[in-house]
């Protein structure tokens, strides 16, 4: 999957693709960063990502109550109801996410990251 993500960041870079994330996604990215390679190397890596020419959704009060009403009504932990809430702010119906759990939200299509590079490479 590393070199799958390897190329998606190349496609952004290129902007191949567009790409749009909740600013949530640093703090996952962070912390996964920081058990694999170290906190100096994370925040490296970390302030790197944001210098990318991704659409960064503010996660404010709006987000917080779109994600409730999600939350209440669908099977997502809070996390993933956050995502959703993020991308239905800017009207997107595409999520590259390795987790199955985006496969049973109506109107969205998740992609892993194999068939992102699939499609797009």
């Amino acid at each position: 999957m590393g070199q799958n993500c390897r190329d998606i960041i190349g496609l952004i870079n290129e902007q191949k693709i567009a790409c749009a994330s909740s600013f949530l996604v640093v703090d996952e990215v962070i912390w996964v960063l920081t058990r694999k390679v170290g906190k100096e190397s994370s925040i490296k890596i970390t302030k790197a990502m944001l210098s990318m020419p991704i659409k960064w959704i503010e996660i404010d009060k709006s987000i917080i109550i779109k994600m409730l009403d999600i939350y209440e009504k669908m099977k997502l932990d809070p996390r993933d109801a956050i995502h959703l809430s993020s991308m239905k702010e800017l009207g997107l119906s595409v999520i590259v996410s390795e987790d199955n759990d985006f496969d049973k939200v109506d109107g969205i299509e998740r992609m892993n990251a194999l068939k992102c590079v699939e499609k797009y490479l």
